[in-house]
C-alpha cells in the first residue's frame, strides 16, 4: 500500500509551512494585510518559487495554482491558503479600511491560526 504524502513528509511539510509564515511576516495578532502582500513582489516571488518543493510534499491537485491552463488572480495567495489549510491552519478574513496619505483604501486582513489536531 502506498504511503500518504502527509505521513511520508511530515517534517518537510511543517518546514514549508514555517517558511511560508515567515515570508508573510505576520504581526502580533498572527495576521497580514492582502494589500501588503499584493504590493510586495519579493514575497510573491518567494512563495511562487516554492512550487516545486511544495509539489514533492503535498498533494496539489485541489489547489488551482498548480493546475495547468487555469487562470488565477492571486496564485501566491492561493498557494498560501491551500498549503496551510492542508496542515490544519485556519484562515479568517475581515474587511478593513486603511488610510494612506488621506486616502482610505479597503483591503482584507487575514488572521492565521493553528487548529488542534
Amino acid at each position: 500500500m502506498r504511503i500518504k504524502l502527509c505521513e511520508k513528509y511530515k517534517d518537510e511539510r511543517e518546514e514549508i509551512c514555517s517558511r511560508i509564515i515567515s515570508i508573510l511576516q505576520l504581526d502580533s495578532n498572527h495576521s497580514f494585510l492582502l494589500s501588503e502582500l499584493d504590493g510586495n513582489v519579493e514575497k510573491q516571488t518567494a512563495i511562487l518559487n516554492m512550487k516545486e518543493e511544495i509539489q514533492k510534499c503535498f498533494a496539489c491537485s485541489t489547489i488551482s495554482s498548480f493546475k495547468t491552463n487555469f487562470e488565477c488572480k492571486r496564485p501566491y495567495l492561493n498557494i498560501v491558503r491551500g498549503i496551510l489549510r492542508k496542515q490544519c491552519y485556519t484562515f479568517l478574513s475581515t474587511d478593513v479600511d486603511i488610510k494612506i496619505n488621506d486616502i482610505t483604501k479597503r483591503t482584507k486582513k487575514y488572521i492565521i491560526f493553528r487548529n488542534n489536531k
